[in-house]
């Protein structure tokens, strides 16, 4: 361990310029052990006495110690601070590119023209248009059905209602005479001649009967069945 020590003392020693003397004389009041420095000239620096050597390994390590110290602090204070070079400018920012224009949005598709609603047409009928003949049987034409209403026509020429045959119907009926003429029996009531204009009602469940009609051109019947 010794060795070890004396060899570390004598490298700090040589960083610093010295040499690390060490006494190995054994004599009674004698120096054994003891350290000494000198400079590279042999003078002496540290632990070297009239009678020898003086020092001690701590004293001589703590004096190369604060020699270093001492040395660095003088070197670190003589490093002149370096000039700081100015920063290079920043580069300007690149501007930014221009967007480019949205394209003109498409011109929407024109709805198609919307058809115009036909105009309302009235049907217009004639009640002495296409007559039929009628001169075997009477001739009934259906103008208007609905739920509870039947309306018709009847050409008659000459036909009458056998007696023994009246004509009864469940439904009352309205009956107005357009043309010709004709005779009519309710029940037992008198035979009543119509003529065009005229018009009468038979309820319903009632006999009644036709005595005649105009032979000589056509009896028009305008009939309204109700219920």
């Amino acid at each position: 361990m010794a060795d070890d020590r004396d060899e570390q003392l004598r490298e700090m020693a040589r960083h610093r310029g010295l040499r690390l003397r060490k006494s190995r004389r054994r004599k009674p009041g004698g120096d054994f052990g003891r350290y000494g420095l000198v400079d590279a000239a042999g003078a002496a620096v540290l632990g070297i006495g009239a009678q020898g050597l003086e020092a001690r390994a701590e004293e001589i390590e703590d004096y190369l110690r604060e020699a270093m110290r001492a040395t660095w602090k003088s070197s670190a204070g003589s490093v002149k601070p370096r000039k700081k070079v100015p920063a290079a400018p920043e580069p300007e920012p690149e501007p930014e590119p221009e967007e480019e224009p949205a394209p003109p949005p498409k011109p929407k598709p024109k709805a198609p023209r919307a058809r115009p609603k036909p105009k309302f047409r009235i049907a217009v009928g004639n009640l002495f248009a296409r007559l039929p003949a009628a001169r075997r049987a009477e001739a009934f034409t259906a103008l208007i059905e609905r739920p509870g209403v039947r309306i018709e026509r009847i050409v008659s020429r000459g036909q009458a209602t056998p007696q023994d045959e009246p004509m009864v119907q469940e439904q009352d009926e309205w009956v107005a005479l357009l043309a010709g003429e004709a005779g009519i029996r309710i029940e037992d009531s008198a035979t009543v001649t119509l003529r065009p204009g005229d018009w009468i009602a038979i309820a319903g469940g009632q006999r009644h009967w036709v005595t005649h009609t105009a032979a000589d051109e056509p009896t028009i019947w305008l009939a309204v069945h109700l219920g």
